[in-house]
């Protein structure tokens, strides 16, 4: 990592909104193991990738379209931790109507992130299809000349579906001012793992980079310039961010060594290393911090749950 140019009190933010986004998480995760919602996809090991990219758009003025693991995508525009677990909750209860109007097929419940008064545009079910939603949102905005970029994000998952292909194609045949970021689970290191789009042909006019997710300082760069590319109306980009994604879901000793061989790939304390090799890092302003956030966000919860 490189801080050149980039200030004390920005580098610290960056910290802070990956741990505001980590404490989220975790609050998430016991609802969960409360009972209290059904569905969580945790975005733990993707912190980096998620508020390095998306410090870079321009909030009310860019278009983003979240996939439903990108808890720190919406966190960093706006969305406020009150309001995501709203959505958690309301995903839950719109799971528990369906499942007593349908008890034979209840539907797998899914995080719809939408945030319309920062222009967040809300997922579909169906996965991919918010590439293609992307490419339109990239082509009307084209067609209307304003310097706006939309940011369309996925995972590794999808990159074989048709709808992934048609839009990335559409986006490269048009120069579409848009950058798509497929956060890659990688549990391996980056050079040990094969890109998720070896086996895909990638469309002329389409730039394509492969980043370390899990280097804040990294994705930012890398972001901050696809952003310029694109709202220069040089054509869109496709920035693959390889990261480790690492979950708590149980107690049991499979889950836990999982946990523990992923620590070394762990966004927050890769980060909190760097700020102490650069004499950033100070313990008091780190433990009033973790302070605050973890007392803001369990009042959060807290408020969610009594208004549901």
């Amino acid at each position: 990592m490189m801080s050149a140019t980039l200030s004390t009190t920005f580098i610290r933010d960056l910290y802070a909104r990956m741990l505001l986004t980590r404490i989220v998480d975790d609050h998430a995760w016991k609802m969960h193991r409360q009972e209290r919602i059904d569905f969580i996809a945790s975005c733990r090991g993707h912190e980096a990738a998620q508020v390095g990219s998306a410090v870079c758009i321009e909030v009310g003025k860019d278009f983003t379209v979240p996939y439903y693991r990108d808890l720190g995508v919406v966190l960093t525009i706006g969305m406020t931790p009150y309001e995501v677990f709203h959505t958690y909750l309301q995903t839950h209860l719109s799971g528990n109507r369906c499942s007593e109007e349908q008890p034979a097929s209840k539907p797998t419940a899914m995080l719809h992130w939408g945030y319309h008064k920062h222009n967040t545009v809300t997922g579909p079910t169906p996965m991919a299809t918010q590439i293609l939603h992307a490419a339109g949102i990239a082509f009307a905005c084209k067609l209307r000349k304003a310097p706006v970029v939309t940011v369309a994000y996925c995972s590794d998952g999808v990159t074989s579906e048709a709808d992934f292909l048609e839009g990335i194609q559409f986006a490269a045949l048009h120069q579409l001012p848009v950058v798509f970021v497929c956060e890659q689970n990688c549990p391996d290191s980056l050079a040990d793992t094969p890109s998720c789009l070896h086996a895909i042909a990638l469309p002329s006019g389409l730039t394509h980079q492969r980043i370390d997710g899990g280097d804040v300082i990294t994705v930012y760069r890398a972001m901050q310039a696809a952003m310029q590319h694109a709202r220069e109306g040089r054509g869109p980009l496709l920035l693959e961010m390889c990261v480790t994604r690492f979950t708590p879901s149980s107690s049991t000793t499979e889950d836990i060594t999982t946990i523990e061989s992923a620590e070394q790939h762990d966004p927050l304390l890769r980060f909190r290393h760097y700020l102490q090799e650069q004499g950033l890092w100070d313990d008091e302003w780190a433990a009033q911090l973790n302070q605050r956030f973890t007392i803001e966000v369990e009042r959060a919860m807290q408020e969610a749950l009594r208004d549901a």
